[in-house]
């Protein structure tokens, strides 16, 4: 991407969060630059409105929402943040680059406008396939220890283990997948100059190395709490098949499985104890959204791609 996408896109993430249905539109309409270049001009709100309009449907308040852009831009911010995400090795990828994975399509008018990345671009479009393991932060020594049996079984040999980057369920599949050299990708809320939780810098790292850390917001972006419900779309966009192993009766891995399993994608769960807390988002799962109960992580093999189930010839 040339310097001036770059920094557009750095100044779109600030003006409007993520998967802005309005905020994509009028990037689909003008592009990346001249939609800013739109919001940074005196040019009538109302005429921007009308024209929106006829490409969103009826419930979007356009004229209060492209104000709004304009109130947030911030010029002197993205210069902050471009300068810092220059002494890094970040890249960058956009709709219609090789390396954009197509999953993210399907997340239509609530896709990304672009990821920044540490680490291999290439295994966004090489990983399959890919299978995202999430769960409590809060995790138990049970949970954690069936992370371990799924993600480092023959089952996941040739499987890329996507995750957030959290402590607990997620912090268990990252390091299972180093361990194994399986290829992980790790989706942060926040901007990759600083890692979430802290103490994971060094496990951030070291995914980098052999997979990619990925983010849709610009460096000295805070991981606000939103920001984590908006990453868990892309880890189910990315993922052919999602495994919740530790879920409390409300969880941001059931915002996951939900968003994957709107998409299409496989939903599984590790099944626990009647009454154990930790496990009531998991039973939720399978009761509103048909989730399927892993008997025993080999059933992994049936989630996935038809020459793992299926094995060779």
């Amino acid at each position: 991407m040339e310097q001036k996408a770059i920094q557009a896109l750095i100044a779109w993430r600030f003006c409007a969060d993520p998967g802005d249905q309005v905020a994509n539109t009028l990037v689909g309409l003008e592009g990346i630059v001249g939609a800013l270049e739109w919001v940074r001009s005196k040019d009538s709100i109302i005429a921007m409105a009308k024209r929106l309009a006829a490409h969103l449907d009826d419930g979007h308040r356009l004229d209060t929402q492209l104000r709004a852009f304009r109130t947030r831009d911030d010029p002197a911010r993205v210069e902050t943040s471009w300068a810092v995400q220059q002494r890094l090795p970040i890249t960058m990828v956009a709709p219609g680059d090789a390396a954009w994975p197509e999953g993210l399509d399907d997340l239509g008018p609530y896709a990304p406008l672009g990821l920044w990345l540490r680490g291999n671009p290439e295994l966004l479009v090489d990983a399959s396939p890919t299978l995202a393991v999430v769960g409590s932060r809060a995790a138990t020594a049970q949970g954690l220890a069936n992370t371990k049996a799924i993600v480092e079984g023959p089952w996941c040999e040739d499987v890329a283990i996507i995750s957030g980057g959290a402590r607990g369920i997620d912090t268990a599949a990252h390091r299972s997948a180093l361990d194994h050299q399986r290829p992980s990708l790790a989706v942060l809320a926040g901007g990759l100059e600083s890692v979430y939780p802290s103490e994971n810098t060094h496990l951030m790292a070291n995914v980098a190395k052999t997979g990619v850390v990925i983010s849709e917001s610009p460096c000295t972006t805070a991981p606000r709490g939103e920001l984590f419900l908006h990453r868990n779309r892309l880890i189910a966009a990315l993922c052919e098949a999602v495994v919740v192993v530790e879920a409390r009766f409300r969880s941001g891995a059931l915002n996951t499985a939900s968003h994957a399993s709107a998409l299409g994608r496989s939903v599984a769960v590790v099944p626990g104890r009647w009454g154990d807390k930790q496990t009531a988002g998991c039973f939720r799962l399978v009761r509103e959204r048909g989730a399927i109960v892993l008997s025993e992580p080999a059933d992994i093999a049936m989630l996935l791609s038809p020459r793992l189930r299926d094995g060779p010839g």
